[in-house]
């Protein structure tokens, strides 16, 4: 039986994280099961500079600063596979971004296309409805 392959998205990583945000509740209890079925879970170094962002304002810096330290450790210990953005990468995503005729998707949004198509992604882990327009499944269903 093939191993799902799960991307999570800046916003799941923030509503794992943040105890107040209205997603918290779902987002554990999602990510507990891609755990428990050994998933294998991947994002990318841009998604997680987005949550960094996010929890710096929205919590605050030591909270962000904890959370990148448990990733590190994540990295780490194989639990968490990170796709590097890399010069050559973010410049043929650029080109990609300002050939396309979407007007919902951002730039960051291309990152995330790019990340699931090079890791053979099965499912993306958010709470970001626009990237339905990527044609790939979101999870957790919204209700």
């Amino acid at each position: 039986m093939k191993i799902m392959t799960c991307f999570v998205d800046s916003s799941a990583w923030v509503a794992l994280v943040d105890s107040t945000n209205p997603k918290h509740a779902a987002a554990k209890a999602y990510f507990e099961n891609l755990l428990d079925n050994n998933a294998k879970i991947i994002t990318n170094n841009t998604v997680l500079d987005e949550a960094v962002m996010e929890l710096s304002s929205s919590i605050n810096k030591k909270t962000a600063q904890k959370f990148m330290q448990i990733i590190d450790e994540s990295i780490i210990t194989i639990h968490l596979r990170m796709d590097w953005i890399s010069r050559r990468v973010r410049k043929q995503v650029l080109n990609q971004f300002l050939k396309s005729e979407s007007t919902d998707l951002e730039l960051r949004h291309f990152y995330i296309l790019e990340t699931l198509r090079r890791k053979n992604a099965d499912i993306i882990f958010t709470f970001d409805q626009r990237l339905k327009e990527t044609g790939f499944p979101l999870m957790p269903q919204e209700s």
